[in-house]
């Protein structure tokens, strides 16, 4: 069965849904062991910890997956590539609370913590993300190949991503691992042209 399948999910022999079923049933549980217990746990936190993150990972794949789905709309009706949406709205949803943390531990003495974590970021989310996901399609399609949807705006963003860091290796370097607040300037200069090329390039395909 392919992994895109559609999964309904609905009771056996009933057409009643699965997830009132499980929503009912949760609140319950959680009602009767907030009368129950009247102090905190002491040796389930591990486990309740454990899984409120799963269960946290399986909510924002499933919000990712509706705005994906959302995402797909807005460029059909509004005929927009996806690939320039995906450079631009979802970048910067996806890249807003970065950017409220990392300035916030920038401001609160840690800068050196602040730009790791800018650029490991968007590394775990390139390797870990990215690869994760061609490793479960790749292996669906199997033994055929994967074949990506080429668009001029991907390479764009390459060349950009590239100059980024290329320029921000040599400057750091150069200012002895200082970063010198004109670089800021040009890296947010850097940007705004990346996304006038985009737009152009986005007119112009149509």
């Amino acid at each position: 069965m392919p992994l895109d399948h559609p999964i309904i999910f609905l009771l056996p022999n009933a057409h009643f849904p699965l997830w009132l079923v499980v929503l009912c049933g949760s609140c319950s549980l959680a009602i009767l062991h907030y009368i129950v217990e009247k102090e905190p746990p002491k040796n389930e936190q591990i486990p309740a910890v454990v899984i409120a993150f799963v269960m946290s990972v399986f909510w924002i794949s499933t919000v990712a997956g509706e705005l994906l789905n959302c995402l797909a709309a807005l460029g059909v009706l509004l005929h927009l590539p996806s690939a320039l949406l995906g450079l631009t709205v979802l970048a910067w949803g996806n890249s807003v609370g970065d950017l409220v943390a990392d300035v916030a531990v920038a401001k609160a003495g840690q800068p050196a913590m602040a730009m790791a974590g800018c650029f490991a970021g968007p590394m775990f989310n390139m390797l870990f993300g990215l690869g994760t996901a061609l490793v479960i399609q790749t292996a669906d399609v199997f033994p055929e190949a994967y074949q990506l949807h080429f668009h001029t705006s991907i390479v764009v963003a390459f060349v950009f991503l590239i100059l980024s860091l290329m320029g921000s290796l040599l400057v750091v370097t150069w200012c002895r691992f200082r970063v010198p607040r004109f670089w800021g300037f040009c890296l947010v200069s850097l940007y705004i042209i990346f996304i006038a090329v985009s737009l152009v390039i986005a007119s112009f395909s149509f």
